[in-house]
This record gives structure tokens, C-alpha cells and sequence, in this order.
């Protein structure tokens, strides 16, 4: 009988609502006519716990959800994969300026700020304030001389819940591999190889 209420009782519970961002990646391979394609959500972590005596509070992190449903079929985890490192959600850094103007994502209208790109570099890129001193990736593009990779980009289609949204312990990851892109494309030119 208690089991029965219990089970009662919990489909009377509101559904929790879905938070996080909802992005759409495509990935264009050298030599391949149609994209690979995934849509997921960007879902916020709580920080780690220290077994230290002092518990000092930590950033958390972010986890990556794929809607099987959507996108290239078998693609998700490569996909995935590439998007954790092309991700920002963290404060603004020097390398970030506020633009005077705003993108709309339903009722809710977030400031854009830009981001200074790397040397040799053929991509854009823009952020968006989705809370107080918070900045998420909104869009990337970018396209590649040379390697298997011809073309990628990477927009936010959607927020759902942001208030548990914080900046990430890697927030940041996006400008590193984004220096990394610059260097592998000078050196590319340089020998004409194709290290990817």
C-alpha cells in the first residue's frame, strides 16, 4: 500500500523543467558533400568536492546531452567530442568586449559580445550574456585550408532554465582551441602537411 502511494505521489510532482543550452553542430569533412550533424543540450555540473580539511568551493563543469533523435546516426559521440572543446561558459576575459546590440531567444534578449580571434583564423565567432557576468558561445564558423576538416559550425538554437547556469572550471576552452587552430593552420602552410 505505501508503495502504491509513493508511485501516486511522485506522478503528482511537476515535471522538473529542462535546463540548460541547446546547440546544433555540423561538421564538414574535406571531400564529403553532406555534414555531419548533432543537436544537444549544454547542462551545467555541480562543482567537485575536495577530501582536504579546508574545503575550498570549486567551479563545476558542464555535460553534454545529444538528442539521439536528431543528426547524423552514429555521429554523436565523435561529434560530442569535438564540441567539448569548442564551448565557452565562463565571465568575460580580455580577449571578450560588449557590443551594442542584443539577440532574441524567445521573451529573453541577451547583449552580444564579440571575441578576438587568433592570427590566420578564418572564422567568427559571438557570445552571449545568459546571466549576470555570463557568457556562453552563440555562434562559430569556421573553415580550414587544409586537413580532413573543411568546415564547422556550431550555434545556439535555444535556452531553456539558466539560473543554475555557472561559470565552467574549463569555461574557457574555446579561446585555447582556438590558438591551437591558428598555429596548426601557420604551420600547415609552412610544410604543406596535413596534421590534424
Amino acid at each position: 500500500m505505501h508503495l502504491r502511494a509513493a508511485f501516486l505521489l511522485a506522478l503528482s510532482l511537476p515535471v522538473a523543467a529542462q535546463e540548460g543550452l541547446r546547440y546544433r553542430m555540423q561538421v564538414w569533412m574535406r571531400g564529403e558533400a553532406a555534414p555531419l550533424e548533432t543537436r544537444f543540450r549544454l547542462v551545467a555540473t555541480a562543482g567537485t568536492v575536495s577530501h582536504n580539511r579546508v574545503k575550498k568551493p570549486r567551479m563545476g563543469g558542464w555535460r553534454l546531452e545529444a538528442d539521439r533523435t536528431q543528426g547524423t546516426p552514429y555521429a554523436q559521440a565523435l561529434l560530442l567530442g569535438r564540441a567539448e572543446r569548442l564551448l565557452y561558459l565562463a565571465g568575460p576575459s580580455p580577449q571578450t568586449r560588449p557590443e551594442p546590440i542584443a539577440l532574441r531567444f524567445g521573451a529573453r534578449s541577451l547583449p552580444v559580445w564579440s571575441l578576438e580571434l587568433p592570427k590566420g583564423l578564418h572564422a567568427s565567432t559571438a557570445l552571449v550574456e545568459v546571466g549576470p557576468r555570463l557568457l556562453a558561445l552563440c555562434d562559430l564558423s569556421a573553415r580550414f585550408e587544409r586537413g580532413d576538416l573543411a568546415r564547422l559550425e556550431l550555434h545556439l538554437e535555444g535556452l531553456d532554465a539558466t539560473e543554475s547556469l555557472a561559470p565552467a572550471e574549463a569555461g574557457t576552452v574555446l579561446l585555447s582551441t582556438l590558438q591551437a587552430w591558428s598555429q596548426e593552420q601557420q604551420a600547415e602552410a609552412e610544410d604543406g602537411g596535413t596534421v590534424r
